[in-house]
C-alpha cells in the first residue's frame, strides 16, 4: 500500500501531465456554476467567518487567528504607524509583511499600510529624487 506522501506525488504528476485538460474543465464547471458556487461560498462565509479568517491568515502569512489577536492586544488593537485605534478605523487592521522573505511585521491600518508599501517599493526612486531636487535649491 502506497503512503500518504506517495500518494500525494502521484497526484501531483497526473495532474501536471493533464494539467491543461484539468484547467480547462475547472473553467467550464466554473462558468456554468457560477451561482451555485457563489451560494455555496456565501453560505460557508456566514456560517463560519471564525474559521475563514483563520484558513485566510494561515494561507496568506502563516499565522493563526490566535498570532493575529495576540498582536492585535500587544498593539493595544492600535496601527502600529500611526496609532488609530481600530475603533477609528472602518476596516479591521492589516498583516503587515515583508514581501521578500514573508515575515510578519505587524499589524498596520489601510493608510498605512498601503502608504509604507509604495514607500517600499520605491524607496530609491524617491530618494534620488528629492536629493535632484536639493541640489538645485542649494
Amino acid at each position: 500500500m502506497k503512503t500518504a506522501e506517495e500518494r500525494k506525488q502521484y497526484r501531483r504528476q497526473q495532474y501536471l501531465k493533464h494539467k491543461e485538460k484539468t484547467l480547462k474543465q475547472y473553467a467550464e464547471y466554473r462558468n456554468l456554476n457560477r451561482n451555485k458556487i457563489r451560494a455555496k461560498q456565501k453560505k460557508y462565509n456566514k456560517l463560519n467567518p471564525i474559521k475563514r479568517k483563520n484558513a485566510m491568515l494561515k494561507y496568506e502569512y502563516g499565522i493563526t487567528l490566535d498570532d493575529y489577536n495576540k498582536m492585535f492586544n500587544k498593539q493595544e488593537g492600535k496601527c502600529a504607524i500611526c496609532q488609530r485605534h481600530q475603533n477609528e478605523l472602518k476596516k479591521t487592521l492589516c498583516v503587515d509583511h515583508d514581501h521578500k522573505t514573508g515575515k510578519v511585521r505587524e499589524l498596520l491600518c489601510m493608510n498605512c499600510n498601503t502608504d509604507l508599501s509604495i514607500v517600499e517599493n520605491k524607496l530609491e526612486e524617491m530618494l534620488n529624487y528629492l536629493n535632484k531636487h536639493r541640489k538645485d535649491l542649494n
